[in-house]
């Protein structure tokens, strides 16, 4: 069976693997995007055009409406907040790898995302049917959505009542992909700008996981 370690001192090889490959896959994608981007003069692409075409075809108020209630789970500061919230009480329970790998990772999203947009300067779409304010790329609220997948890996690792389980993980898999989804949909963002977001948001939760990790060891 899998040594099971106390959850300040939490992380094996396995671990830290998936971590490296994750913040590898996730730079390489972010990398390649925002120079293609930039070579492009920062105008969508022809995916991106296409897709927003897509969306605006199957509009629909009622569409509309679950989008509109879906994209403030990624809305800023609001996840901001939530993040901090639960990364306190998991300080205040001593579960310091976990406190920190959510404290900082967030910290860290949040200064690649304003890095990204200050970098690419891309220009949103013009037909928008929701709010959305400076630059596109990447796309925040893609970038801040990892952060349900975050928090549902570590209930289960925190949880007791958790542990084994998927579900939270699920959870926050879902979430973290109806986000973007709910941002193309809205058109606030292009394509390219919400896969350029989740790819922000692996990176900084990673690299931020692997550094808290390998440092507990």
């Amino acid at each position: 069976m899998r040594e099971i370690r106390p959850p300040e001192a939490y992380g094996d090889d396995r671990d830290l693997r998936a971590l490296v490959a994750i913040a590898a896959i996730g730079a390489a994608v972010l990398t390649l995007l925002a120079w293609i981007i930039l070579s492009a003069g920062s105008v969508p692409l022809s995916v991106d055009t296409t897709v927003h075409g897509w969306m605006r075809s199957i509009e629909w108020d009622p569409l509309s409406t679950v989008a509109r209630g879906i994209t403030r789970l990624g809305d800023s500061p609001a996840i901001w907040i939530v993040a901090g919230v639960v990364a306190l009480v998991l300080a205040c329970f001593r579960r310091w790898w976990a406190a920190s790998i959510l404290a900082l990772g967030m910290a860290f999203d949040i200064g690649l995302v304003r890095a990204g947009k200050t970098m690419v300067q891309r220009a949103r779409p013009d037909d928008l049917i929701s709010s959305g304010f400076g630059t596109s790329f990447p796309s925040g609220h893609s970038a801040y959505g990892i952060v349900w997948v975050v928090m549902g890996v570590i209930a289960t690792r925190s949880i007791p009542a958790l542990r084994g389980t998927r579900w939270p993980i699920a959870v926050g898999v879902v979430l973290a992909v109806l986000i973007p989804m709910s941002r193309v949909y809205l058109r606030p963002h292009w394509f390219t700008d919400v896969i350029g977001g989740a790819a922000t948001g692996c990176v900084a939760f990673a690299l931020v996981a692997i550094a808290v990790v390998t440092a507990s060891r």
